[in-house]
């Protein structure tokens, strides 16, 4: 459904999941004031019984599903995912390795810094032809 669609709906539908929210508190809280007798013999017939250990057993085997397959998955995709992947080989080949290559590189070219005038003429003159050169070709 497009959201173009959603404009062309008639009111009722719209408003519709307001007023079926409202209208459920509503019944819920008129049952827990007047009507608790009846939701005590609702819990303790055979049917109560057994619609009460289906949602209960449900609420276990959400449980057990939450805590032992998903954190699994999480715990594994937070491993490889982001300490390998992210922190390990894009950082090495990324930011980290592109810096520690820039360090290296600066330390060899301050090396070449002697503080001699005709040293610098001749890096000049040598990067100049360089570039000249490979301009030509």
């Amino acid at each position: 459904m497009n959201r173009i669609d959603a404009e062309f709906i008639t009111h009722i539908y719209k408003i519709l999941p307001v007023i079926l929210s409202l209208l459920g508190a509503t019944s819920s809280f008129m049952l827990y004031l007047f009507g608790s007798k009846l939701l005590v013999q609702l819990k303790m017939s055979v049917l109560g019984k057994k619609i009460y250990n289906f949602f209960n057993k449900k609420w276990f085997f959400d449980k057990v599903y939450n805590e032992y397959i998903s954190q699994l998955f999480f715990t594994l995709s937070y491993t490889i995912t982001y300490k390998i992947i992210d922190r390990g080989v894009i950082e090495v080949f990324g930011p980290m390795g592109l810096s520690s290559l820039i360090t290296k590189k600066a330390v060899y070219v301050s090396k070449l810094q002697t503080g001699y005038l005709y040293h610098y003429t001749f890096l000049i003159l040598a990067s100049l032809t360089l570039i000249l050169g490979i301009r030509q070709f």
